[in-house]
């Protein structure tokens, strides 16, 4: 499989050198290629055990709120390819399943529980986002870019989540997922202690 990523990054990589440097842009490609195919896997992963589980609408809100977040806001990564995809499949399989049990059950708080959690995302992002690292820095205006784009996210699920008030409490599901996806991206942009 490696063999075959570097043959079709290479060759995409003479075709269209951005850099030129064809090695160097070989590398990224092959890099987008890894990420791409994870993604890609994962999100088949997730999609085919929430379906085994009837858990398949929540989850797909659950994770497109997240990731629609993550595309702006970034967020924290696993050293390891691997062990990156099965947290994935789990925590978004889980929550999934989590918010399809406990949804019905507190439908009569549901508008609270979605309160603080768009209440703490929308915090967390404005203090946070976007996640940088040492080898990935920003100007001050992509930043802000970045910042306020993750703020109209938020803010765009918020709508999602609340337009039809009524549905809410007779359907919380949806609204809990939407939430929940946010959330977690939110926790995965809070600097870690120490740092």
């Amino acid at each position: 499989m490696s063999s075959t990523i570097q043959s079709i990054s290479r060759r995409l990589a003479s075709e269209a050198s951005y850099s030129g440097n064809v090695g160097r842009d070989a590398e990224v490609f092959a890099y987008a290629i890894k990420i791409a195919l994870l993604n890609l896997t994962a999100l088949g992963g997730i999609i085919l055990i929430a379906w085994l589980l009837g858990t398949l609408k929540a989850t797909l809100f659950l994770w497109t709120a997240a990731f629609s977040l993550r595309t702006f806001a970034g967020g924290r990564h696993s050293a390891d390819p691997i062990t990156c995809w099965f947290l994935t499949v789990a925590v978004f399989t889980v929550l999934g399943y989590a918010i399809t049990i406990a949804g019905p059950l507190i439908s009569e708080y549901v508008l609270l529980f979605i309160a603080f959690g768009l209440v703490f995302a929308l915090f967390t992002v404005i203090t946070n986002a976007p996640v940088t690292i040492a080898s990935k820095q920003f100007t001050y205006e992509k930043r802000r870019k970045m910042k306020m784009l993750s703020v109209a996210v938020v803010v765009f699920w918020a709508i999602v989540a609340l337009a039809p008030l009524q549905a809410v409490f007779d359907q919380p599901i949806m609204s809990l997922a939407i939430t929940t996806g946010l959330v977690v991206q939110s926790i995965s942009i809070m600097p870690l202690k120490g740092t």
